[in-house]
């Protein structure tokens, strides 16, 4: 998983808040507010993104999981919520926000 990865994360490591790469690192819409996915073929990785100064980003991963089928799915949206419960709980936790 490292390995299939490894671009879009070193990507990050080097442009910082600027990366957004909307075939595979993109913000979430409506029930996925305000998580954002990491994508690699049929590969999902949601993530809380904050940019903090500098330029630097704090990055949290949640969960991930492959895809099946193309298209949106029943599960897709089932480990969108779970990923938001994951985000509320490191929230509750002291979490950034």
């Amino acid at each position: 998983m490292r390995k299939k990865f490894w671009g879009q994360l070193d990507a990050i490591t080097k442009l910082g808040a600027t990366y957004c790469n909307h075939q595979r690192f993109k913000p979430l819409h409506e029930y996925g507010k305000p998580l954002w996915e990491f994508k690699e073929s049929d590969h999902r990785l949601y993530c809380h993104r904050q940019v903090l100064a500098a330029n630097a980003l704090f990055i949290v991963l949640f969960n991930g999981w492959v895809k099946q089928k193309k298209g949106k799915t029943d599960k897709e949206q089932r480990e969108i919520e779970k990923a938001i419960e994951f985000y509320r709980q490191f929230l509750q936790e002291g979490g950034h926000s």
